[in-house]
């Protein structure tokens, strides 16, 4: 086979030999295909190691504000042991702890805002609900219960600041319509 010698193929520092004998025209997709071969390995493992990195950093970007790796002091079990204190506890269908930051209690339910100089939204709380007559009983006032009251609580929450100190609520929200917290 000829060799064809072309200024591209020079540049590349890329021997091709002619298949056919006669000049470039053929070549030049083989030069192409040469040179994008000799240039698309380092392309190739700084897509593979970057990409990755780049893919996994825009995911922790776009995820929001998370607990992460925090450590709680209290843990859940003795979180539903103290909310549970004076109750028995066979009498709850459902009974359920979650951990997390009071902002993202406020956020989901307005009426649980707290006003208390005391509370910060970047405390981390316990939030227990437990389906059932559970906390202290609503007081309508004389004269005035309503009608689809039936005498008792359906459900109710209890809110423990995670401190290191023994556990213990200081916030309730109580309700007799339905049987979970919306």
């Amino acid at each position: 086979m000829p060799e064809v010698s072309h200024p591209m193929q020079r540049a590349a520092g890329l021997k091709i030999t002619a298949a056919d004998g006669e000049g470039c025209s053929g070549y030049a997709v083989a030069l192409a295909v040469s040179v994008l071969a000799r240039f698309a390995s380092p392309w190739r493992r700084l897509i593979v190691a970057v990409l990755p990195l780049a893919a996994v950093g825009l995911v922790l970007a776009l995820n929001g504000p998370s607990l992460g790796r925090v450590h709680p002091n209290q843990s859940k079990a003795a979180i539903i042991d103290a909310a549970l204190h004076g109750y028995d506890a066979t009498a709850f269908s459902r009974v359920e702890a979650k951990l997390m930051y009071r902002r993202d209690l406020q956020r989901a339910a307005k009426e649980l805002s707290g006003t208390s100089p005391d509370e910060s939204p970047d405390d981390l709380i316990w939030v227990v609900a437990v389906s059932g007559n559970y906390g202290i009983s609503p007081s309508f006032g004389c004269c005035s219960v309503p009608a689809d009251y039936h005498g008792h609580n359906t459900w109710g929450l209890a809110i423990f600041v995670d401190a290191p100190s023994a556990p213990q609520a200081n916030e309730f929200g109580v309700s007799y319509h339905g049987d979970w917290p919306p």
